[in-house]
């Protein structure tokens, strides 16, 4: 153990003074942050620049997304649901055709799905194809000429031959209506699996926008609905 011994010259004022030039050096404590200041009048006037463009905004719901009140989140079952309504040619007309036109489009291109649509179509959830409840697919998309099964996921993954038992049951049911049978893989990545089309969620957001079109302002409510669903899907 060593001992420090103080001489007898060295006084308590000059270790007071010691310690005392010390302290700043010692100091852990942070700098705080350089004041601030504003003119009030320029605050006063940059939020009232800002009332009418709000309240446009919420009067045309621009403020929140509609499709988060709905609670969609990452759920397969609803948001193919939600997707299915808005493609519905009742529930949009022009738009829902051309929403569900540009989808169909980034998948299988070679099919002018504009014209094939307009000439009639309906879309179904939930759909056995062959009545086995083991094979159900998510959506179904049946024009003049075309039979469209669409499996969709989101976080989860496939089961054992999914694709392949969904691709032979559409072909079945497809050769009993005389139609072309597609199955399309919507995910996150493609499905990799021989005769079956993939696309992304990336790619239903921008058939979303491209059905919407126009700018915010000058959508319909239909056309708000589509732009704002595909902005919830982008998100996946």
């Amino acid at each position: 153990m060593s001992v420090c011994v103080l001489s007898g010259d060295l006084r308590s004022s000059d270790l007071q003074a010691a310690f005392a030039a010390l302290k700043p050096l010692l100091s852990d404590a942070l700098p705080s942050a350089p004041k601030q200041f504003y003119a009030l009048d320029d605050l006063q006037t940059a939020f009232r620049a800002l009332e009418r463009p709000l309240s446009a905004a919420k009067e045309q719901g621009g403020l929140m997304n509609p499709w988060a009140l709905a609670s969609l989140g990452h759920d397969e079952v609803r948001n193919a649901t939600a997707l299915a309504g808005l493609w519905m040619p009742d529930f949009g007309g022009a738009t829902s055709l051309r929403f569900a036109a540009a989808f169909l489009a980034t998948a299988i291109p070679t099919v002018d799905w504009f014209m094939e649509l307009a000439a009639g179509y309906r879309v179904a959830t939930e759909v056995c194809p062959l009545g086995d409840r083991a094979d159900r697919v998510d959506l179904i998309i049946e024009t003049t000429h075309h039979l469209i099964g669409i499996e969709v996921k989101i976080r989860a993954g496939l089961g054992p031959d999914q694709l392949q038992r969904y691709s032979l049951a559409i072909a079945r049911r497809a050769a009993l209506q005389n139609l072309t049978p597609t199955v399309i893989f919507l995910a996150l990545r493609p499905a990799n699996v021989p005769a079956i089309a993939s696309t992304s969620w990336i790619n239903v957001a921008r058939a979303a926008r491209s059905a919407a079109g126009r700018k915010a302002t000058e959508r319909t409510f239909v056309q708000h609905l589509v732009a704002t669903f595909g902005e919830h899907v982008q998100a996946f």
